[in-house]
């Protein structure tokens, strides 16, 4: 009887005992940061109207720049090269941005430029869009921003030479 006791006892032990072992998980975070510029490549204006050399035009792009970040970012503008026969000035474009029309990712903490004159190929690049968080929401990694450009207002293209002209606009983006 003492000997089924015993062994009663002993594989009770046995089954009640437990054992731990670790598993170490490498986990490095690295910076992501990607960004795109959209359609329309270009915007095509005519000044063909009083009132257009007046007011200037307004060129909505809609989804214009698609920015993925892990962290807070920064995105700039500056003109690129003028080219054309009206030696047509950079200051002549003022950008607004606001959410994309499609966008999806994070929203908090975005700051939008309103009006922000496009500064001269040379010069210090302007900021458009300020983001203290990640483009993630959890669920989607992109930011999209809707760009307005005001070309020409207040009669700055009144009295140039008439023709093609294209003023490029270069966007960068950083993580601060």
């Amino acid at each position: 009887m003492k000997k089924i006791f015993a062994l009663i006892a002993f594989v009770t032990l046995i089954s009640s005992a437990s054992f731990a072992q670790t598993a170490n998980l490498n986990i490095t975070l690295s910076d992501v940061l990607s960004f795109s510029v959209t359609q329309p490549a270009a915007l095509t204006v005519n000044f063909d109207t009083e009132e257009k050399y007046t007011n200037g035009i307004t060129a909505l792009a809609t989804d214009h720049i698609s920015v993925v970040s892990s962290k807070g970012f920064v995105v700039k503008a500056i003109a690129g090269t003028v080219t054309g026969t009206a030696a047509l000035t950079p200051g002549s474009v003022k950008l607004t941005s606001a959410i994309g029309t499609t966008n999806a990712g994070n929203t908090a903490g975005i700051t939008y430029g309103s009006g922000v004159t496009l500064p001269a190929s040379g010069g210090t690049a302007a900021t458009i869009v300020t983001a203290t968080s990640s483009s993630w929401n959890g669920s989607n990694s992109t930011n999209k921003f809707n760009v307005s450009y005001l070309i020409g207002a207040n009669g700055a293209y009144a009295g140039k030479t008439t023709g093609a002209n294209v003023i490029p606009v270069v966007y960068t983006v950083t993580q601060p």
